[in-house]
């Protein structure tokens, strides 16, 4: 980068260094003017020297030099009251004030070198102070170059005048000319170099600040994300177990389910058939022993629903048309529990799904979620599509789930209620792997919500 190239900041930023630069300008001005009072001090002494000595009757410009001293020490000392008056302790406190400040002791400062080389014309020839004063407002002073090529023009055209009637000696007066032209120029060519090596550490300054926090964000996306493959890989790898759990008991399940149902049934007929021979005193005992082997009979079906390796015809359906048509089920159950039910069906694709298997993993849902809530609890069905899914959403307003519990959902035999199997949740985490989907639980004192993820498949293919 070239030595005033500037990077490329915003605009606060720029607002920024604008206020910085002025607030460097007022401290230099505001403690340069206490300088110069005190400098003043000693002119005034040098003043009063020339009159004992009889300077004034000699030439009158003594007279007029020790009124430019005095005008010197009276503005001096009314920017030093100022100064105080308008004090700032940061940048951020800058104000038009604090601007026109700098700006006019600048400006007086040069046009009082001006009068003073003017004056100077009748007793030196010389112009030594106006350069003292360009050089001192160069180098104290930096802000807006326009401004100070219109001071410097200012002043420069100014003394070209007091230069012209003045100074009765022509070589003298071009030599006036060439010098404090050059003199200009130089303090110009200063001012613009300061100014510009100035603004340009501050934008560096800036463009760092600016670099580092994109890079912090940049950062921060890149932890957030790689925080969120974690967790996500954390969560596939439970859900890996669960599924090898859910694999393994569903082997299982499908090897010993049959065996176990044919000798139930055998002695389910059996019984059946004593029932008939026996008195109506001991019927009720009859009624009892089939009804628990039907009991056991539906739980040997839900376990073995569990096994995914289960054979699942799937053909393309649209999951809203089977929510609606469970519905009469479902709010019959509602009404029973004393429940409120709403659903909330938006337009989906078309799945490949085991209709009879969907409605399964959808009663189980709902009546988990009511079982889950108190009288007048209720309990919202919804779907819609997202991104490359289409999601079935059960909400309920219970209690919500603790995290002990969460961690084990599915599990097969793991239950919270009183009279449940554990095998309801099993049974849907065991669907939804068939379908190749997933399942999602968001749980808090406001309710739970089971999200079920179906992938988007291509009809035609």
């Amino acid at each position: 980068m070239s030595l005033l190239q500037l990077q490329q900041i915003t605009e606060d930023n720029e607002i920024a260094i604008e206020k910085i630069i002025t607030y460097q300008n007022f401290n230099l001005t505001r403690k340069f003017s206490i300088v110069l009072f005190l400098l003043n001090l000693g002119l005034l002494s040098i003043d009063y020297l020339n009159i004992t000595r009889g300077l004034w009757t000699i030439n009158n410009s003594y007279y007029y030099l020790f009124l430019s001293h005095v005008s010197l020490g009276l503005v001096s000392i009314l920017c030093i009251l100022v100064s105080y008056k308008i004090m700032v302790q940061t940048a951020n406190e800058i104000t038009l004030a604090h601007k026109f400040y700098v700006v006019f002791y600048s400006f007086f400062l040069l046009f009082e070198t001006t009068v003073v080389s003017g004056i100077d014309q009748k007793i030196h020839g010389q112009v030594t102070v106006y350069i003292i004063g360009c050089l001192i407002v160069a180098v104290i002073s930096n802000y807006n170059l326009k401004l100070k090529a219109f001071l410097y023009g200012s002043s420069f055209a100014t003394l070209t005048i007091f230069l012209t009637i003045n100074q009765e000696n022509p070589d003298i007066r071009q030599g006036n000319y060439i010098n404090t032209f050059s003199v200009v120029l130089i303090s110009y060519f200063i001012s613009f170099l300061l100014f510009k090596l100035k603004h340009q550490d501050l934008r560096h300054k800036y463009y760092l600040e600016d670099l580092v926090k994109e890079r912090t964000k940049e950062l921060q996306a890149v932890n957030e994300l790689l925080t969120q493959e974690i967790l996500d890989r954390k969560r596939a790898e439970m859900e890996i177990v669960k599924l090898d759990r859910l694999n393994l008991i569903g082997e299982m399940a499908a090897s010993i389910s049959h065996e176990v149902r044919n000798p139930m049934t055998t002695v389910k007929g059996f019984l059946q058939l004593l029932k008939r021979k026996q008195e109506l005193k001991d019927k009720e005992y009859f009624d009892l022993m089939i009804e628990e082997l039907d009991r056991a009979n539906s739980i040997l079906s839900e376990f073995l629903s569990i096994s995914r390796n289960k054979p699942t015809m799937l053909e393309w359906h649209n999951i809203n048309d089977i929510i609606t048509s469970t519905l009469p089920l479902i709010q019959a159950d509602a009404n029973t529990n004393d429940k409120l039910l709403t659903t909330e069906l938006n337009t989906v694709a078309d799945l490949q799904l085991n209709c009879g298997e969907i409605r399964q993993l959808l009663l189980n849902l709902v009546r988990n979620g009511f079982e889950a809530m108190s009288k007048g609890g209720h309990l919202l069905i919804r779907t819609f599509t997202i991104k490359s899914e289409v999601a079935l959403v059960v909400r309920d307003e219970g209690n919500g789930i603790d995290q002990s519990t969460l961690e084990k959902l599915g599990t097969p035999f793991y239950t919270t209620k009183e009279q449940g199997t554990g095998l309801g949740l099993a049974v849907c985490y065991g669907i939804v792997a068939r379908h190749n989907g997933r399942i999602s639980v968001e749980t808090g004192p406001a309710g739970t919500s089971f999200y079920v993820y179906f992938k988007l498949e291509n009809k035609e293919a």
